[in-house]
């Protein structure tokens, strides 16, 4: 790399660590952090001091929701002491149900009674979204969620108030996109204070699975959401994925091959040792053309998952390939800030120290 693209490099790197730490950044978020607690608060507030109260007894108080793994929702909610007619069997005894409803639509899962260190009667469900991966068989759209109880001598219907997803600590967060079907989940709450949930199609979107490596080369394991994700099994094209050294404005272009059992995932061979340039250190990306043919190109990368900090945690191992001249480079794995994947190619002798 000539010195003057060097400082160049180093330039735009600084301005952007200084964009990225300097106060007016810093004070718009925690501006930001203010007004989502105020809100939260306020929520919580308008909840406890207005719809319950009118609800009469008529709706339980959801203390916990989410769509941890992106297709699993998980609920736990405390149910009023007059939910249950004096004359009902046993409280934990009662069958319950979770109904989700969508306009006419009605679909209903099975709930849990139980009581709690405090005595209070709660109810907690598990449920498994989607009919396509064997879970309950929610469509896009917004579905309401209540409770039933199946007490005698009429059933008990309870309507669930609540604040939805809650602001989660520590390492993880809440995924909402399922890995598998690329349905986005998310849970939010009614302008009358109701659980509801939201249903919403995949957007295109490459995600990486895997990157497998060898002394040559490597194979990068992804898969397709939305409109690219179509495979040959359903009349979707081989995809073409395009390896950008941005650097020095290099294009190369493979095909990527089906995963066995799954249309929406692909394997697409990298071979550096006839890639790479042992002169000069080079950092390859990786694209995805749309189908189409227009619009941007999809970046191969990470943004489905349930961590923080994924460019620390899910980063893969540094290796080593031997290029076709017999010189040595080692292969670096990143992750940039928007997820996209790139593989920083140093030759051994300017990168030992």
């Amino acid at each position: 790399m000539t010195a003057p693209r060097h400082a160049l490099r180093v330039i735009k790197k600084s301005a952007r660590i200084a964009l990225r730490r300097g106060p007016v950044r810093k004070v718009g978020n925690r501006v930001r952090r203010r007004v989502s607690t105020v809100s939260a608060s306020g929520r919580d507030t308008l909840v406890d001091s207005v719809f319950m109260p009118a609800a009469h007894g008529s709706a339980a108080r959801v203390r916990y929701a989410g769509v941890l793994d992106g297709h699993t929702l998980n609920l736990h909610a405390v149910l009023p002491d007059e939910a249950l007619p004096d004359e009902a069997a046993p409280d934990t005894a009662v069958p319950a149900s979770l109904v989700f409803v969508n306009g006419e639509r009605r679909v209903r899962t099975e709930a849990r009674l139980r009581r709690d260190a405090a005595g209070r009667l709660c109810a907690s469900a598990t449920v498994l979204l989607g009919a396509d991966i064997g879970g309950l068989p929610v469509t896009e759209g917004r579905w309401r969620l209540a409770l039933e109880l199946a007490a005698s001598p009429a059933t008990v219907r309870l309507r669930l108030l609540g604040d939805g997803s809650p602001a989660l600590a520590g390492p993880t967060r809440a995924r909402t996109t399922c890995p598998r079907t690329g349905r986005r989940h998310r849970l939010g709450i009614s302008p009358s204070g109701q659980l509801r949930l939201t249903v919403a199609p995949p957007l295109p979107r490459a995600e990486v699975l895997r990157l497998e490596h060898s002394f040559t080369g490597a194979s990068l394991l992804f898969a397709t959401y939305g409109p690219a994700g179509r495979g040959p099994g359903d009349g979707g094209a081989q995809p073409v994925v395009e390896l950008v050294e941005q650097e020095r404005r290099l294009l190369r272009r493979h095909a990527a091959d089906p995963l066995p059992g799954d249309d929406g995932a692909w394997r697409v061979a990298v071979p550096l040792a006839s890639m790479v340039d042992t002169s000069a250190r080079q950092v390859w990306s990786f694209r995805l053309p749309r189908p189409s043919g227009g619009g941007r190109p999809l970046d191969i990368g990470l943004r489905d998952h349930d961590l923080r900090a994924p460019r620390r945690v899910l980063t893969p191992p540094r290796f080593t390939v031997r290029a076709e001249d017999g010189t040595f480079v080692v292969v670096k794995p990143q992750y940039t800030r928007r997820g996209a994947l790139q593989l920083v190619c140093t030759p051994r002798e300017t990168s030992a120290r």
